[in-house]
């Protein structure tokens, strides 16, 4: 299923539940039998850095929307465990947030200042996408999505330019230059898609009277674009914005896994399911690198997956490959198709309605509980980190492949339990052969998984009510959440082997303390 067709979707499907075996044992060369992966882990040895760029950002819904309790609600806790710093939202222009509803000159910054005030006041900073049309400046009826964004070229390109002055200047005057300065603004979303309803050309007019009129306050303030879905345009914006002396701080783009490989890579079928989100975002960093403006950093600004596994492996596999990965979305506070039906609706977000978190948010806080130094480990599904105060944290995962591209399985993004609730290929026992432990005796290890980190066994088992009851609100938080981590001892001999069985799209997090 293409993600852009999201709107069509089918539910996915309810499979049988998996457990996980976990034991350490001291074994020697020759031990690993067939079907088992050996992996070879130097906890001495670092072999580079590892920036948490997929926290710097994640998608939103809608402005609007963050004005609502849930909505804060998720944004408190996403910032807490995954670390996220900035969020990005579409509409900051359409007639419900007001900046432009009474035309031009008569801008009201009441909504966007109330939800911006909540964002800094709890430590996350907003990620400015400048979308969409205002219906008093549209020069057509084009609308997008069940809030019907106008997605129209403005009638006159003042009228954008001005308001884009003005709300710029708002935020400065507002919160400072040296706040703002650490902001990003973006231009549009997806114009080369159904987001645009003019030609390439009046984006780059769009993108320029935008890029002039954020300069104008202060040129501090970052500016890019331009925001393609399938990592289009990349290279004519640079054409585009050397040619005529346009600022351009940084390009950003989009990519699903399940986008049509033949927009990306001009043919079908050219890589597997798994590879086509790290394999485009390489493509588009050699097209930045290639180019005249080459160190010009790369914001992928759109991905997704509910699928713990498959966050883990894309997350490895773009490691410098773009300074930012912004995860689509954080809440499931999201109405693109409507008013959601009922809990688990099968659409975007690492929390579910009430609150409830999915697999996704828990895989996104064992990265974040990664360390910033990379450790040396041999080839697999892992990745081996030391923390700023000296422990160690391995991520290590089961990625099944997907049969084909609309496999929910691995990366449908509004499948809530993804992966882990999908009876798919086999469980993979892991065996890690760890060196340099420095007198280290003992491990722990937490684990998202079909039982683990999800609630919809709990649903399941309460008969999959669309709407709970507020006592079974209150169960399924609960059985969402992971419990203590699961302390294991280690053979007191170097190195030690440590041995973890794992079902299919799960993944474990393991910690070693000072």
């Amino acid at each position: 299923m293409d993600r852009r067709e999201f709107l069509f979707a089918a539910g996915a499907g309810v499979a049988s539940t998996l457990s996980s075996r976990i034991f350490a044992e001291g074994l020697g060369q020759g031990s690993v039998e067939s079907g088992v992966t050996a992996i070879s882990i130097d906890l001495s040895k670092t072999v580079g850095t590892l920036p948490h760029y997929w926290e710097n950002c994640a998608g939103s819904d809608r402005t609007v929307v963050g004005l609502r309790q849930q909505w804060r609600e998720d944004l408190v806790r996403a910032h807490r465990d995954m670390g996220m710093k900035s969020v990005r939202c579409h509409g900051l222009f359409d007639d419900e947030m007001g900046i432009a509803a009474a035309g031009a000159g008569a801008f009201n910054f009441l909504y966007v200042d109330q939800v911006y005030d909540f964002m800094l006041d709890h430590g996350v900073r907003p990620f400015v996408e400048l979308s969409f049309m205002p219906e008093a400046f549209a020069s057509s009826n084009n609308r997008i999505f069940a809030y019907k964004g106008n997605t129209s070229p403005p009638r006159r390109w003042q009228d954008w330019h001005d308001m884009i002055y003005a709300f710029t200047d708002h935020c400065v005057k507002r919160y400072g230059i040296g706040e703002v300065s650490g902001w990003n603004f973006e231009v549009w979303n997806e114009p080369n898609i159904a987001f645009w309803a003019g030609t390439q050309e009046q984006y780059f007019e769009l993108y320029r009277q935008s890029a002039l009129a954020v300069k104008a306050v202060d040129k501090r303030i970052p500016v890019g674009g331009p925001s393609t879905a399938q990592l289009a345009w990349i290279p004519d914006l640079i054409r585009y914005c050397g040619a005529k002396g346009v600022p351009l701080d940084f390009v950003s783009t989009h990519v699903y896994p399940n986008d049509p490989q033949k927009y990306i890579f001009g043919r079908d079928h050219a890589y597997t399911f798994e590879q086509v989100i790290p394999r485009g975002v390489e493509q588009v960093r050699h097209q930045v690198e290639s180019s005249a403006m080459p160190h010009l950093p790369l914001l992928i600004t759109e991905w997704s997956s509910q699928n713990p596994a498959f966050i883990a492996d894309t997350v490895k596999n773009c490691i410098g490959l773009a300074e930012t990965m912004s995860y689509w979305t954080f809440s499931n506070v999201f109405e693109e198709g409507g008013v959601p039906s009922g809990i688990f609706n099968e659409t975007f977000g690492m929390l579910d309605q009430w609150g409830i978190a999915r697999p996704s948010l828990h895989a996104l806080a064992f990265l974040h509980r990664l360390g910033e130094k990379q450790l040396q480990a041999s080839d697999g599904p892992v990745l081996a980190t030391e923390r700023a105060d000296g422990s160690f944290a391995v991520l290590v995962w089961n990625l099944i492949p997907a049969a084909e591209a609309a496999a929910v399985a691995n990366g449908n993004p509004m499948a809530a339990g993804a992966g882990t609730d999908r009876a798919v290929g086999a469980s993979r026992l892991l065996h890690l052969k760890l060196s340099g432990l420095r007198g280290r005796k003992q491990i722990l290890v937490s684990q998202v998984n079909s039982q683990e980190g999800s609630a919809l066994p709990a649903w399941k088992a309460m008969g999959s009510p669309k709407y709970p009851s507020q006592d079974q609100i209150k169960q399924l938080r609960a059985a969402a959440e992971l419990g203590k981590p699961a302390a294991h001892a280690l053979a007191p001999d170097e190195p030690a082997v440590f041995t973890i069985e794992l079902p299919p799209n799960s993944i474990a997090l393991l910690e070693l303390e000072k």
